[in-house]
């Protein structure tokens, strides 16, 4: 849980000392939801997981206290084209550096580099086409690992989010 610590600068623009004791984690549900602009236009729907930061309170029971991770699964059109490929757009919380871009590993696989493609108030985005080989290690996988690098730190923050349910999930879009 320790790695969650240095999540704190980011989540809402908290102070750091919120998150600094050990009572805080991240929750993730592993459920993957469908989320639809309009639900009688299918190709309207995307997947999407969020994983939120936890801190006990004073009480000690937990307090929801900002998302950390969002990972979204959509199909778009490629290249000026009718066809539509699926991409996974990845967005992390304000204060991340940008320059080194951040990484994903499925399982134990080879990590993969991204670079940032935009920040707006939700939180900085990157993304990546979901090519076949990528996709298989999706579907067969347990669990996708997001690294990025807070604002000055030299340590990479590291989430966790559970694939389990993704296979089922993305059946449901296209």
């Amino acid at each position: 849980m320790n790695k969650f610590k240095v999540l704190g600068l980011f989540v809402l623009l908290m102070p750091l000392w919120l998150f600094s004791t050990s009572d805080s984690s991240a929750q993730t549900p592993g459920i993957w939801k469908k989320v639809c602009t309009d639900q009688a236009k299918p190709k309207t729907c995307r997947l999407i997981q969020d994983l939120f930061l936890q801190k006990k309170n004073q009480k000690g029971k937990l307090e929801t206290v900002g998302r950390v991770l969002r990972l979204n699964v959509i199909y778009s059109a490629v290249d000026d084209s009718s066809k539509r490929a699926p991409f996974l757009s990845i967005q992390v919380p304000m204060g991340v550096d940008l320059r080194p871009g951040l990484v994903f590993q499925i399982d134990r696989a080879k990590e993969m580099q991204l670079q940032f493609l935009r920040c707006t108030t939700q939180g900085c985005d990157a993304s990546v086409r979901l090519k076949k080989n990528i996709l298989r290690r999706l579907k067969a996988g347990n669990e996708l690992k997001v690294g990025f690098r807070q604002w000055g730190a030299t340590k990479v923050s590291v989430v966790s989010a559970s694939l389990k349910g993704f296979t089922a999930a993305l059946s449901q879009i296209k």
